[in-house]
């Protein structure tokens, strides 16, 4: 009989995030760790072969109002005598519980949304804190905002960081390109989601100091709704979402790699640029030194006075450390490790 569930609602079609990916590479490699039939992972309907899967049982649920929410959840737990492992800011009322909370930036006013959305994002993080028997964060500065605003003792967060191998083994699109009209070192990237806390607005404004440069823009918004938030600029090519294959060439081909982030809990898409050889300028704030330490050119994010080759001219370390610090399999052991221990401790 299963013991623990994975809730895997968060690996969808057409969306994809940084907790999508942690959810997704985690679990797969958690695959190759687990006994057949010890785990079982719940997932819409329509995504279940966006992940394949040998010794996890998948749970197929339609994707419906029911299913959607947090107690639906108990549906599958077996009334509690399941271990319940969420990987993506979930909130479920059972002690019983690992939760993953990867920031908490709705207590700092960071996102371009509404006082209902903050006020959700708020007692989600509350009732996990208070509920949950284990809270995974994925950096030291996570957890440290964690202790200052949640309800929580530090022994009861665990801190497991993000890998960035998932990009290995995809072949590499040039055509992107002629796509996109540009040459290969004429550009600078940026690659996220395009909310608040990502600081966009740094882009558009060292852009304008730097007319003679191409900015590219990746992320998951529309043309018509990255122009209604942000504008136009002449030297700005927005691109819309970015298949990997096409992403990897980005990543070589650029002069250096954008990430002027207001707030990261870790932030993967400064360490897949690294492994793709394109310097990295990101900003001086939250995990971001913590996680890339002496292998970037820093920034301050509320700073734009800056030359960005006189920038990329000063000297960096190798990201080698850096590269070989963070993977997706150490990642996996330990929310192995992590889970079997909840098991033999569950009374």
């Amino acid at each position: 009989m299963a013991q623990v569930l994975l809730d895997g609602r968060c690996i969808q079609n057409g969306k994809f995030d940084g907790a999508q990916r942690y959810a997704e590479e985690v679990i797969k490699k958690l695959d190759e760790l687990v006994e057949p039939g010890k785990y079982e992972l719940l997932i819409f309907e329509g995504n279940e072969n966006l992940i394949q899967l040998e010794n996890i049982t998948k749970i197929i649920v339609k994707p419906n109002t029911f299913n959607k929410k947090c107690w639906a959840t108990y549906k599958y737990l077996d009334h509690g005598k399941k271990l319940y492992v969420g990987f993506a800011n979930e909130v479920v009322l059972d002690r019983n519980s690992i939760v993953t909370i990867h920031d908490i930036y709705a207590f700092y006013g960071v996102y371009n949304n509404s006082f209902y959305y903050y006020f959700k994002k708020k007692i989600k993080a509350i009732v996990d804190a208070l509920f949950a028997k284990k809270i995974v964060t994925v950096s030291q500065y996570s957890k440290q905002t964690m202790l200052e605003k949640l309800p929580v003792k530090a022994e009861k967060i665990k801190v497991i960081y993000n890998g960035w191998q998932h990009l290995i083994g995809k072949s590499a699109d040039y055509d992107v390109l002629k796509k996109y009209n540009i040459c290969s070192k004429n550009y600078y990237l940026y690659l996220g989601r395009l909310v608040k806390n990502k600081n966009i607005d740094w882009i558009f404004k060292i852009a304008d100091k730097n007319p003679g440069d191409i900015f590219l823009i990746a992320g998951a918004l529309s043309n018509e709704q990255f122009e209604k938030y942000y504008g136009k600029a002449q030297n700005i090519i927005y691109t819309g979402y970015v298949p990997d294959e096409e992403l990897r060439s980005l990543y070589r081909n650029c002069k250096a790699f954008l990430f002027p982030s207001l707030m990261e809990g870790f932030g993967i898409p400064p360490m897949e640029a690294l492994y793709h050889g394109a310097p990295i300028i990101i900003s001086n704030t939250s995990s971001l030194p913590e996680i890339y330490g002496n292998s970037a050119h820093y920034i301050d994010p509320y700073c734009y006075d800056y030359n960005l080759d006189e920038l990329l001219n000063e000297p960096v370390e190798s990201p080698d450390k850096i590269l070989k610090k963070f993977s997706w399999e150490k990642s996996a052991r330990e929310w192995y490790a992590l889970i079997e221990e909840c098991l033999k401790n569950k009374n």
